[in-house]
Order: structure tokens, then C-alpha cells, then sequence
């Protein structure tokens, strides 16, 4: 089975997996600390256990998970880059707001996000699936897509996410992006990158915008800010998160950068270490509105640096 094919069944063999513990309490057992620092909970075993079974049994390969990290098996030609669940808390809790994703690249050292061939996103508690393949565009099983044609500001549909970050930082750096929307626009949490992502390709959404790994990377004292959240970890949002939503708007020709501007096709894959890389992120539906995400970004930076 070619790579691609190979991946989309991953998907839903690990969707198939975990839907029996799907908002149930004993999903929210907590079962241990994936690689990077993150809390793991008995639904995200589950499904990192369907996923690993899948891929040992096919060899000749490279994969990724959130929780294992990187692992090679037999002579790999290609990587696979695996969230079994992103989403965990709106999995357990029985909100939709949650996606298998996988993403494909050839294997090799160095890698970016330019190097994917291949991306999917699989929900949950839908199954609805959501492709993109490198030069050849993107779909979607049983949703259109159609992005909305916003502009500007003022009435924005936008989501991003707090967990695992701080508030106050957080909320000033993105001050203009929850005031400047008013009465007529709004802001959603949804606890799933992958899945706000697909929205703004389905038109649902206008923007996502998530700012965290620029806050720790520019504003000084802030990393220490992270950590003190994240229980000495920074988990700030991952290329596992991301990578397969980021081909999807790619794909559509939709404008989606780091939060400081820099194409997501130059964000590298994997740290120095090893881990996937922590990636911040700006993605709209039309230049002029990504551009205006980017100008408020640059100023809520300011802010923080002039009080730090």
C-alpha cells in the first residue's frame, strides 16, 4: 500500500480504535507524560497503541507520535508524522472539536514542512476526512470547501488556544484580535489546531491565530512563564499539531505563516533534540486578513516587551 493510502488508513483504523471511549470518564484516566512534557490520558494510549501496532506490522518505515516520539523501523523510505488525538480534552469530554492527523514526508535529516507530500485530518466523532496532497490540491469527504471571504477585523470568526499557556501574556499579545472583531465577531477554543485549521478551509472560521512559541522566542522572562504552566514543560503547539492542516490551506492557496510571518514551508519538522518542532501560527482566508493578523501580532509583541 503506497504511503498515502497507508496513512489515511492509519487515520481511521486509530479513529475506529478510540470512538468506543469517546466522551466517556474513564477516557480522562491520566496515564502518563508524552515526550514532549505534555499529560497523556487513557484515551491517547489507546490510540497510540493502534497506531504503533499498525505501523511495526508494516516495517520499513519512520513515525512520529505525540507520545512515543520518534521511532525507525526496518529501512524507512517515508515519516510519519502522528497526532492519534489532537483534541484530547474535547475527546473526552464528547465535543467534535477532535481529529486524528497524519502527515507524510519522505525520510531524511532536516526536514521542513515544504519536504510533506501528503496530509490528513479525520475527526472523531464524524469520521469526515480532510486530504491534501503536495501539488495537487486539497478535499474533503462530505464538506465544502469554500472560505469565507473576510477581509478585515471587524466581525473575524477566529479561533486559537490558551492550554498550557498564560493567560495575561497570552490575552495582551492578542488584544486587538479578541476587541477589534466587536459584537459581531468571536472567539473559539476549540482544543484542536488541526481541527480549527480545517474550519477555515470549510469557511466556518476566518482566522487562526496562536501566538505562543512568539511570545517565548521574543519577549524576555516569558519562557519561564510557559513552564510554570506547563509544569516545567513549553507546550506550545507542535508540528504534529499542525502539519497536515497547514498542506490542507496550502493546497487552497490560503495564506498561513508562523505568527511572525515566516512561510509555514520553512518551519522545520523536528528541534535540534529530536522532538517536533513547537510551531506559532497565522492563518486566515485572504491575504488582506492574514496581514492584518500579522500587524496586530507585531504590536501586542510590543506591548509585552515594553512591560517586561
Amino acid at each position: 500500500m503506497e504511503p498515502e493510502r497507508f496513512a489515511l488508513s492509519v487515520a481511521r483504523a486509530v479513529r475506529e480504535a478510540v470512538l468506543p471511549m469517546f466522551g466517556r470518564p474513564e477516557s480522562r484516566r491520566r496515564a502518563g507524560t508524552a515526550a514532549g512534557g505534555d499529560p497523556t490520558f487513557a484515551i491517547d494510549e489507546v490510540a497510540e497503541l493502534a497506531a504503533e501496532k499498525l505501523f511495526e506490522e508494516r516495517g520499513d518505515l519512520a513515525y512520529f507520535t505525540e507520545d512515543a516520539g520518534m521511532r525507525v523501523v526496518g529501512s524507512p523510505e517515508a515519516l510519519f508524522l502522528v497526532d492519534p488525538v489532537d483534541g484530547t480534552r474535547p475527546a473526552v469530554a464528547g465535543f467534535e472539536t477532535c481529529c486524528v492527523t497524519v502527515a507524510v514526508a519522505p525520510f531524511g535529516d532536516g526536514l521542513r514542512i515544504a519536504d510533506l507530500v501528503y496530509g490528513c485530518v479525520v475527526e472523531i466523532a464524524t469520521g469526515a476526512v480532510f486530504e491534501a496532497r503536495r501539488g495537487a490540491g486539497a478535499r474533503a469527504d462530505g464538506a465544502e470547501l469554500r472560505p469565507s471571504e473576510a477581509t478585515g477585523l471587524r466581525g473575524m470568526l477566529w479561533a486559537g488556544g490558551f492550554r498550557g499557556q498564560p493567560v495575561v501574556p497570552t490575552a495582551t499579545a492578542l488584544e486587538e484580535a479578541f476587541d477589534a472583531p466587536g459584537a459581531e465577531g468571536a472567539f473559539f477554543d476549540q482544543g484542536s489546531a488541526a481541527y480549527s485549521l480545517t474550519r477555515i478551509a470549510t469557511g466556518q472560521l476566518d482566522a487562526y491565530l496562536d501566538v505562543g512559541q512568539a511570545l517565548v522566542e521574543e519577549v524576555p522572562g516569558m519562557e519561564a512563564r510557559f513552564r510554570e504552566v506547563g509544569g516545567g514543560h513549553v507546550l506550545n503547539t507542535t508540528t504534529y499539531d499542525t502539519a497536515a492542516g497547514y498542506l490542507l490551506l496550502e493546497e487552497m492557496g490560503l495564506p498561513v505563516t508562523d505568527a511572525r510571518g515566516t512561510p509555514v514551508g520553512e518551519l522545520p519538522l523536528f528541534s535540534a533534540d529530536g522532538q517536533a518542532g513547537l510551531v506559532s501560527t497565522a492563518a486566515a482566508c485572504t491575504p488582506e486578513l492574514h496581514e492584518a493578523l500579522l500587524g496586530l501580532v507585531d504590536r501586542g509583541i510590543d506591548r509585552l516587551r515594553s512591560e517586561a
